[in-house]
């Protein structure tokens, strides 16, 4: 760190989350990745969820060999896992080269069907080897770092750089780990990173269930007011249709109540643990609870229509079987009617 150009070897993870419709098939279970150097925490078990190894393999990116890791969040993620050592992390190819790695860890979840509309991407760029306090790093390398965090290669502002570098959280005093959108930048002289990129992980798979159950509760949203709108068709066919939607809004609710609050009541078991902290300012940098805020109003909000329309539908067809017995009973006058003076 004697001078600002010097090389800073360092780290690069990149990772991509996909939902596919296949049936995941694991081969190997993956522990909770602790360290016995990591801050310490006390041991709860099941707190974070369990992946299973689909394959690892390497791949050749523009002459370099780098390593990928496919995995399973069951029932239904996929996640893709790249990583490489650099011997100069803060170069100015390293944004290019990751975008290719994002580039190929696509194509893998492409393997799966994964929804490329529906994908979520980061980068923690891990730093170790080195002596003292890391916030020299942020001296000397904090534009630099600022810009990788935004995947920028333009120069930030000094405001935008002091605002980037300011999430972050320092537990011991070699270490310190940043927060951002797009990106982490952890530094930690012994290189124990593995427990906080899998916080990291976990916050993605958060957010991309939260993006997919949003958009699902669009869709149903339109289909119902589509549905309540139509002029046609049977009212006993419509409101069996509403029938059917109101028990996926159910299902919809009793799924999202245990995807979004597990994960986040186990690791609060922890407490005022290290990997606690960290959590909750990855969750308030994704805004996971903003995000839990709108999908609770969405399904407040279904969960409403579906009852205007539930009732809408049950008047409708009282009326329709009341107008069909009393049509029966003109019938059947017009008919005794046409009997009595056939008959005179």
């Amino acid at each position: 760190m004697d001078s600002k150009n010097k090389k800073v070897p360092g780290r690069l993870v990149v990772f991509l989350f996909g939902e596919t419709d296949m049936n995941l098939e694991a081969t190997e279970v993956v522990p909770a990745r602790t360290d016995k150097n990591a801050p310490s925490a006390p041991s709860y078990p099941d707190v974070i969820p369990k992946q299973k190894i689909i394959r690892v393999e390497k791949r050749d990116c523009d002459g370099i060999e780098v390593r990928f890791v496919v995995k399973a969040y069951l029932p239904d993620v996929v996640v893709v896992e790249a990583s490489l050592d650099m011997d100069d992390i803060l170069s100015n190819t390293t944004l290019e080269f990751k975008r290719k790695l994002i580039n190929e860890c696509r194509k893998i979840l492409g393997e799966f069907g994964c929804d490329p509309l529906f994908d979520e991407e980061y980068s923690v760029y891990c730093i170790s080897g080195y002596s003292g306090d890391p916030e020299v790093y942020l001296s000397r390398y904090g534009a630099t770092i600022a810009a990788f965090l935004k995947n920028e290669r333009i120069e930030l502002d000094e405001e935008e750089v002091k605002a980037t570098l300011s999430t972050y959280l320092k537990y011991g005093k070699d270490d310190i780990t940043i927060v951002d959108w797009d990106g982490a930048f952890i530094f930690d002289a012994s290189g124990d990173f593995a427990s906080n990129i899998e916080l990291f992980e976990i916050a993605n798979l958060q957010l991309l269930k939260s993006r997919i159950l949003d958009y699902d509760l669009d869709v149903r949203l339109e289909k119902t007011l589509r549905l309540m709108g139509a002029s046609k068709g049977l009212p006993v066919l419509r409101s069996r249709d509403v029938r059917k939607i109101v028990k996926e809004i159910i299902e919809i609710r009793t799924q999202s109540i245990l995807e979004s609050e597990a994960v986040e009541r186990n690791i609060k078991l922890i407490g005022d643990w290290y990997s606690a902290k960290l959590y909750s300012l990855i969750s308030k940098k994704f805004h996971l609870d903003s995000w839990k805020s709108e999908i609770k109003e969405k399904l407040d909000t279904l969960e409403d229509v579906y009852t205007m329309a539930t009732e809408n539908f049950s008047v409708s067809y009282r009326a329709t079987l009341e107008f069909v017995i009393l049509a029966g009973w003109f019938i059947l006058l017009l008919l005794y009617v046409g009997e009595f003076l056939f008959v005179r």
